[in-house]
């Protein structure tokens, strides 16, 4: 069973809705039910008023057209991109925006992970830590900005106990690594709280967990899109 979690802050304010970041549960809740949750990182200063239509049209895509979670991820990422790319090609480059992005499908107890950098996430599994960031050439560069893209693929086979955080890039840099491993380490529920603490000197920022839970009926938990208060 998979627990989703998030937070966001904006302006130095924890808060329910923010730019950075999306949950778009599936509303048929069936065995093939997906999940979409994602950060969004805004590339330029012209961008920041983008994000938020951004995350909406990446959600709204990926239910429309998912045939399978990687195809779906694909084709709402490229829309998106070339959403950015018409506005670019009119605009003065002064006046371009641009977005980096991490976009999780889960499905039962796969997450398919596709980033486009700047993004930034961690996989925590028995007491180890791994960083995960865009490395493939074409998936370095944020949305709108070139002509080319393509998103990075990983995929994740959630077992009792793995924690996946995905985090605007902000974020994860000022994350030590040990008190991060510390965080995720906590039960389910402890784990966004503490990050949050870590977290909310920052202006803007924000975070999205998805924790694997002992199973019960094997099904994911309702995405929460609660506020996760300060203290």
């Amino acid at each position: 069973m998979l627990w989703l979690g998030q937070f966001g802050i904006a302006d130095g304010k924890a808060q329910e809705e923010t730019p950075w970041v999306g949950v778009f549960p599936d509303e048929t809740r069936g065995p093939e039910a997906s999940d979409l949750l994602l950060i969004v990182q805004p590339a330029t200063a012209e961008s920041v008023e983008f994000c938020s239509e951004l995350k909406e049209a990446v959600g709204s895509v990926f239910h429309k057209s998912k045939l399978s979670l990687t195809g779906g991820l694909l084709r709402a990422l490229r829309e998106a991109h070339e959403n950015l790319r018409e506005w670019n090609r009119k605009s003065l480059k002064e006046h371009w925006v641009a977005a980096g992005i991490s976009c999780a499908a889960v499905r039962g107890n796969e997450v398919y992970l596709a980033q486009v950098a700047p993004a930034g996430a961690a996989f925590y599994r028995t007491i180890e830590i791994r960083q995960v960031r865009p490395q493939l050439a074409d998936a370095l560069e944020p949305l709108g900005m070139f002509d080319e893209f393509w998103p990075e693929f990983s995929l994740f086979e959630m077992e009792e106990g793995d924690r996946l955080l995905l985090m605007t890039p902000g974020l994860a840099q000022s994350l030590p690594e040990e008190g991060l491993a510390g965080s995720l380490a906590l039960p389910a529920d402890e784990v966004l709280p503490a990050v949050y603490r870590q977290a909310n000197a920052l202006p803007d920022c924000g975070a999205v967990l998805i924790a694997a839970l002992p199973s019960l009926e094997g099904d994911v938990e309702e995405p929460s899109a609660k506020l996760i208060a300060d203290g």
